[in-house]
């Protein structure tokens, strides 16, 4: 079962058909842009884009193209990275190494390493998210402001999609935030229906994991399966492979 926001499950569903694999798409949470205006640039500044979905919210919304020149992009993970180089200069893009977490405390060692000078840093966001970062920079002597360019909705699971997931068969859950745990929990609740008895899940990084262990915390030990994968399709392809074949 995929659960990554419609659009995004297509190229990687017809590569795990093609292996063999039986492939629900189930998105969790739904995207929309909100109507709000992406900010001025100047050079000096850090933009800092939390998704790849933050990278399509901006430059949908007008987004100054070419680049500003002395504006800095950063990226929370390599996914949202390669979003970026369709509009930034590759030069200009921060993102932390390929085999740390895709997550903000990676990004702010790839900031501190690059010595930038504390200037304006603006956070591309959805309505709700972690502050840490935003409080980490300001420590430091930036001035930061967050924009909600977009909008993130749990989306309600029928009887028959939560039967898939609660029943019997084996199944490998793609999980890639935290929200999408959620939306996923309370689509079951709402059914009246529990996390299966057994379940293997491919998620990008420990603190989605560690959400997912508390539900299962009063489980027989064995029966969450969690395997941790990069986030780009190649390796979330090989791991879901992975996890579906080591039933």
């Amino acid at each position: 079962m995929l659960t990554r926001p419609e659009g995004r499950n297509t190229s990687l569903a017809s590569a795990l058909r093609a292996a063999g694999l039986t492939v629900i798409e189930a998105p969790a949470l739904a995207i929309r842009r909100l109507d709000a205006a992406v900010p001025r640039l100047v050079a000096g500044d850090l933009c800092i884009f939390v998704s790849r979905q933050a990278v399509d919210a901006c430059f949908d919304g007008g987004a100054v193209t070419p680049w500003p020149d002395g504006v800095r992009a950063a990226a929370v993970g390599a996914a949202t990275a390669r979003a970026l180089r369709d509009h930034v200069p590759p030069d200009l893009i921060l993102a932390p190494d390929q085999d740390a977490p895709p997550d903000s405390e990676s990004l702010l060692a790839a900031i501190e390493a690059a010595r930038l000078t504390p200037g304006r840093a603006h956070i591309l966001r959805a309505q709700r998210g972690r502050d840490w970062l935003a409080q980490q920079l300001q420590a430091r002597g930036w001035h930061v402001t967050c924009h909600a360019l977009y909008q993130r909705s749990p989306v309600i699971w029928d009887r028959a999609t939560c039967e898939v997931l609660a029943g019997p068969d084996a199944c490998t859950l793609l999980l890639t935030s935290p929200e999408a745990v959620e939306a996923v929990d309370d689509s079951l609740r709402r059914q009246g229906l529990d996390w299966p008895t057994a379940l293997r899940v491919v998620t990008l990084h420990e603190r989605i994991a560690r959400r997912l262990q508390c539900l299962y915390a009063d489980r027989p030990a064995g029966a969450l399966a969690v395997r941790l994968s990069a986030p780009d399709e190649a390796a979330l392809f090989q791991a879901i492979l992975a996890s579906a074949r080591s039933a």
